[in-house]
């Protein structure tokens, strides 16, 4: 007995020290933080700029996001006071192809040169031109370089009006068998992510209305249209917006509002998981599998289950995110003579006239406080680290430490080290 009790004693010093070290090893990058209200020009330029946007593109979105009119003679004249150039700001060489190889571990080994480039710049605060990120992949990644060469995509045709016409809303349930499920939505005409959430699940109804609440209040807007599957999971969504699109008086009001359909028919979304796949499953799949070959995850046991969703969901939301940021600031080329306006989605989104198209959207029927009112009653918040309140308790009582003292594990490697620990520990306790 004894010696089973310095065992746990052992391992749980051992869980005490991996997250010691990872908040010493946690690093900060140097990005320019997204505005918040009441910055300044300044600052606003500065956001811009860093996420690689064109002079035409920044003036835009100081025009029609905050309200605030200046010429591109202003504008180049802040520029060069606040020292912004894109030419002659290369960061060394070493530092690029060093932080290649970091996001190739984190799970962007599947990506581009344009998405590596576009991720180094705009999410870490790497200068570097396309030019040098194509050849240091071409080197680091040859064989996966000449395989993104010989692919060749066929794409249907899609129509749209303008942003918000349709927002489509879908789950993606490639990691499940892990106990991660992902919920998403991505507007029609943009291509612009609108929520990119991975939670303990996408079926029920309570919690996959939240995110469309949470989204209504942020844009103030309602769409047009939203289309879905025929799951119960989105029920409430559905009722949402015919609710709230009720008494309009044009053609898709009411119940036209929503779009039922196959789930393998819904283009837009179904898109973008064709590209989430390369750029954020596939790293996870195998981080995954790596871990039941070695005997230490058991998925079918709702423990381990947890224990996974405990130590990876933080940083598998972290990835999302960066995959959204990612996705919304970078270019869309034109496709051969695909009759579709290409760009960047967040320019699409915001800045349509330039499009000659215009927000399909309509002004909210109801006030913020309508909103929480439907929240409270018909949706739930999802679960904090996607683990129940009894697993939470279990953590802090086998390690003696708080919940909060786990964000600081912030890598697959260290969310990797602590799994290992951590079901080891609480397996020791169980069946001692």
């Amino acid at each position: 007995m004894s010696q089973t009790l310095s065992e746990i004693s052992r391992i749980c010093e051992r869980a005490k020290a991996i997250v010691l070290f990872c908040v010493c090893a946690t690093t900060v990058n140097a990005i320019i933080p997204q505005p918040q209200d009441g910055a300044t020009l300044d600052e606003l330029i500065e956001y811009y700029f860093s996420q690689l946007y064109t002079q035409d593109e920044i003036l835009g979105f100081l025009l029609f996001l905050h309200n605030v009119m200046i010429s591109k003679r202003t504008l180049k004249r802040i520029l060069r006071r606040l020292n912004l150039r894109r030419r002659g700001v290369e960061n060394l060489l070493p530092d690029i192809v060093r932080k290649i190889v970091d996001l190739r571990r984190f799970g962007y080994d599947q990506v581009g040169y344009r998405t590596m480039w576009r991720l180094l710049n705009t999410l870490y605060g790497v200068r570097a031109t396309q030019e040098t990120v194509r050849i240091a992949l071409s080197v680091i990644d040859t064989d996966g370089v000449n395989a993104r060469r010989r692919r060749r995509l066929i794409r249907r045709s899609y129509n749209s009006r303008g942003p918000n016409d349709c927002l489509h809303v879908d789950g993606y349930d490639k990691l499940k068998p892990f106990g991660i499920s992902i919920h998403g939505c991505i507007d029609g005409f943009s291509r612009k992510i609108m929520w990119l959430t991975a939670s303990h699940t996408n079926k029920n109804p309570r919690y996959v209305a939240r995110y469309f609440v949470e989204h209504l209040k942020k844009y103030k807007r309602v769409p047009r249209s939203v289309r879905t599957d025929a799951g119960t999971e989105n029920v409430l969504i559905h009722r949402i917006q015919m609710a709230l699109r009720y008494r309009h008086r044009d053609p898709s009001a009411g119940v036209h509002s929503v779009s039922v359909g196959r789930s393998t028919a819904n283009q837009r979304i179904e898109m973008l998981w064709s590209f989430l796949m390369r750029n954020f499953t596939i790293f996870w799949k195998n981080l995954f599998n790596s871990l039941v070959e070695e005997g230490i995850l058991n998925n079918t046991d709702p423990l381990h289950l947890e224990c996974v969703r405990f130590c990876f969901l933080p940083i598998i939301q972290l990835h999302l995110n960066q995959f959204e940021e990612m996705w919304n600031t970078h270019r869309i080329r034109q496709q051969g003579f695909a009759e579709q306006c290409y760009g960047i989605p967040n320019v699409m989104y915001f800045q349509p006239i330039i499009y000659g198209k215009l927000d399909q959207s309509f002004a909210l029927p109801c006030g913020d406080t309508v909103l929480d009112d439907i929240a409270d009653q018909y949706t739930e918040q999802t679960l904090h680290r996607g683990v129940s309140h009894e697993f939470r308790q279990l953590v802090s009582l086998v390690t003696g430490l708080t919940i909060e003292d786990f964000d600081v594990v912030q890598t697959p490697d260290e969310a990797k080290t602590l799994y290992r620990h951590l079901i080891s520990l609480m397996l020791h306790t169980i069946f001692a």
